[in-house]
């Protein structure tokens, strides 16, 4: 059954554990609620005035034992789990299952398998339709790629070539690009056809994204941002110091995570040539940032010392407002997904318990 077939009859990966484990314990101001078996529902109390009238929480669904990844629809999530029906393997001493993809329906509360392996299936990017997933069968930090076609569960291997985890991005609605590891920037048709965009000669290549037909990438150990054009075959240096780009829907703007110093990291708004308009964020490191569908809102984690100024914020991209949805949620084990209607953000985080790691999967509903 694929996932179309059972989100009608719904009414409708782990690659390695994350390093970014985050805990801790309500605190005064916080309102615990039961819901449905499984489910916590914590609602902070907002304190930040100054953008109250910008940015309520409203809630926040708590998804134990699972890494929500994306969206699929208002009310189905993809996520990665491990399957205990499959053989376990022995690493270390230890029996662990494989992590296998699953599609999670918040309305009834159920998972499907998407795709089940006796391997690991990991970092899942889903196309902009929604209708092909690009995984990985990963070893450590590498492995390769594969893309599957959610209509009839068909898997075709993207190529030969080994990538990096956790590196890609799709082109397009049947073209997913990724970097090898020669320096190449691939791109990989859903057919399984493949071919080199760019050869840039250089092993660190990090933070592949696209806007529009340009694929924007970082290489070297100075964080050089890099621009290709896919219809021109132009390439462009736009900055460096850059440790993550992440291009607006509409392409006209680039949020960047910036290092500003040893222990310090800036989330910037810039126009495409680089220049910056708006700072929206400092802090030790900041992760998991992503635009909402209207480009209106950016989410991301900032790490800190301070409570006040750590945790998961909202800002508006036109205003540069920020809100503190949560200062618990200092870390991201994947980047931020908003969901289709704009109103709640999928966030994972790797938490440790009882000297090991699981994931657990937010769901967080904010309104304007």
């Amino acid at each position: 059954m694929n996932w179309k077939q059972a989100a009608m009859g719904t009414l409708g990966a782990i690659v390695l554990l994350s390093a970014t484990a985050c805990g801790g314990t309500a605190k005064p101001g916080d309102h615990t609620q039961n819901g449905k078996s499984g489910t916590d529902i914590t609602v902070k109390d907002n304190t930040n005035t100054s953008v109250y009238q910008s940015f309520k929480l409203e809630k926040i669904d708590k998804l134990p034992n699972m890494r929500g990844v994306a969206w699929l629809s208002n009310d189905l999530i993809l996520s990665d789990k491990v399957n205990e029906s499959m053989k376990p393997v022995t690493v270390e001493g230890e029996k662990r299952f494989p992590h296998n993809l699953y599609m999670y329906d918040l309305t009834k509360g159920t998972d499907t398998p998407v795709k089940e392996s006796e391997v690991n299936l990991g970092s899942p990017l889903v196309s902009p339709d929604s209708q092909y997933i690009f995984y990985r069968e990963p070893e450590e930090s590498t492995g390769k790629g594969f893309i599957l076609n959610l209509h009839n569960g068909e898997v075709v291997p993207a190529g030969q070539d080994d990538g990096f985890v956790f590196e890609g991005a799709w082109l397009d609605q049947e073209h997913v690009v990724f970097p090898n590891m020669n320096g190449d920037i691939i791109s990989a048709s859903v057919d399984g056809t493949t071919k080199a965009l760019v050869k840039t000669g250089n092993f660190n290549i990090s933070s592949v994204s696209v806007s529009g037909n340009v694929i924007y990438y970082i290489t070297g150990t100075d964080g050089q941002l890099n621009s290709y054009d896919t219809k021109t075959g132009e390439v462009k240096q736009v900055l460096k110091s850059v440790e993550r780009v992440i291009p607006s829907n509409d392409g006209s703007r680039l949020a960047i995570v910036k290092k500003t110093a040893d222990t310090k990291r800036a989330l910037v708004l810039t126009d495409l040539e680089g220049n910056e308009k708006a700072t929206l964020a400092r802090g030790t490191q900041i992760f998991g940032t992503s635009w909402s569908g209207d480009d209106s809102k950016i989410a991301y984690t900032i790490n800190s010392e301070s409570d006040e100024e750590k945790g998961l914020f909202v800002s508006n991209t036109e205003s540069a407002e920020q809100f503190q949805v949560s200062a618990e949620m200092d870390n991201a084990s994947d980047p931020l997904s908003w969901s289709p209607e704009g109103n709640r953000i999928l966030l994972s985080q790797a938490v440790q318990e009882n000297e090991s790691y699981h994931f657990v999967t937010s769901v967080i509903t904010i309104s304007q």
